[in-house]
């Protein structure tokens, strides 16, 4: 349970929005690349998951977003069990996904700045089984203005855009809408200091704003700087999970490269 506020309890007194019970990915080229990972994220509550790459952060992300399947265990959003959800039903059930990928997973670069804005909500944009073009219109516009997307022209095509303008149609998309939860998968990589600096601003007021944030990052500056709590994967597993005041480059290092055991991860459920 949670302890009183100011106690220093390990979660904030918000539900449990994302949990993670004895999940498992099994990869093409491995089994277990995902190895019984059990993770709670609350309401207001940032988790980061740090990691030298390569260690099954980018599975675990897929298998929660429903890009990969579950070999085991259970995802649930907001109180639903989500494991044999699709994407969209992820989404209708209040996941969003920035994706570590913004080419592959994010954006369609051809397509135009509005339409990159409802990626996977089309069906939220429909009139008459028709694309609303007026509102999907109106929508761009006040997300470009909300998210500073330049230039502030929904029509041109994303690839126009530089790399942190490209980034932040994504963020836009993702937190723009109605969500409860928020998985940020390499939110800022390959973007500008002010495209950084905006990014994990928009990920504190989604903290700020009750939502559970799950972020995954191989930069573990951000992961300390933005996060509640620290886990760490390594070998496909979560091998300690610390708060915030008792993590540091130093703590975190060991844990990282294997050189610390599998730490007493009961604080990890």
């Amino acid at each position: 349970g949670a302890a009183p506020a100011g106690a220093g309890a390990a979660l904030p007194n918000g539900p449990a929005l994302l949990e993670l019970r004895d999940v498992r990915v099994d990869s093409p080229r491995r089994r277990g690349v995902v190895n019984d990972v059990s993770l709670t994220v609350a309401a207001g509550e940032i988790v980061g998951i740090a990691g030298v790459e390569g260690n099954g952060q980018t599975e675990l992300v897929e298998a929660i977003a429903g890009l990969a399947p579950l070999a085991g265990g259970e995802i649930r959003i907001a109180g639903q069990d989500a494991s044999r959800l699709t994407v969209r039903g992820r989404g209708d059930a209040g996941l969003s996904h920035v994706p570590e990928d913004r080419h592959r997973r994010g954006l369609v670069l051809d397509y135009s700045i509005a339409d990159n804005l409802i990626l996977g909500q089309q069906h939220h944009f429909t009139r008459d089984a028709q694309l609303d073009i007026a509102r999907i219109n109106d929508h761009a516009r006040r997300r470009v203005a909300e998210f500073d997307i330049r230039p502030p022209s929904p029509q041109l095509p994303a690839r126009a855009l530089s790399g942190g303008n490209q980034q932040k149609i994504v963020i836009a998309r993702e937190m723009g809408r109605d969500f409860r939860v928020l998985l940020a998968a390499q939110p800022t990589r390959g973007v500008d200091v002010g495209a950084i600096e905006f990014i994990h601003e928009r990920l504190r007021r989604a903290r700020t704003d009750g939502k559970a944030v799950l972020l995954v990052s191989a930069d573990l500056a951000e992961v300390l700087a933005l996060s509640d709590r620290i886990a760490v994967m390594y070998g496909g597993k979560i091998v300690a999970v610390l708060p915030r005041g008792e993590a540091s480059a130093e703590v975190l290092g060991p844990y990282m490269t294997g050189a610390a055991g599998a730490a007493d991860t009961a604080g990890a459920a």
